[in-house]
């Protein structure tokens, strides 16, 4: 007939108190440190500001229609107008996002 016995193998009681107290306290979170790349894709050296790349950007009908209306009454082309606050809104974010 096998032995039984009431405690776990290898391990004591005071390992066990040990464990449980540890259970008790509470350790705060800790912090990610984001580390800063030393350039941005767009601070790379070969990236130039004379150089200018389409973008697509799909807008509902009533908004095209709304932006061509724009243009037509203002001095600015609908290229023009999208550029100016869409460059204003991109500088904000990345200042935000890369504080």
């Amino acid at each position: 007939m096998s032995e039984l016995k009431s405690s776990l193998p290898g391990k004591s009681k005071r390992d066990l108190d040990a464990f449980i107290s540890g259970a008790e306290e509470k350790t705060a979170p800790k912090k990610e440190v984001v580390k800063r790349k030393s350039t941005y894709s767009w601070e790379s050296a070969g990236v130039r500001y004379d150089v200018k790349k389409a973008y697509n950007l799909r807008l509902s009908e009533p908004y095209l229609l709304k932006l061509k209306f724009i243009a037509e009454n203002t001095p600015n082309s609908m290229q023009k107008f999208c550029i100016d606050l869409l460059e204003k809104e991109i500088d904000k974010k990345i200042k935000e996002l890369t504080k």
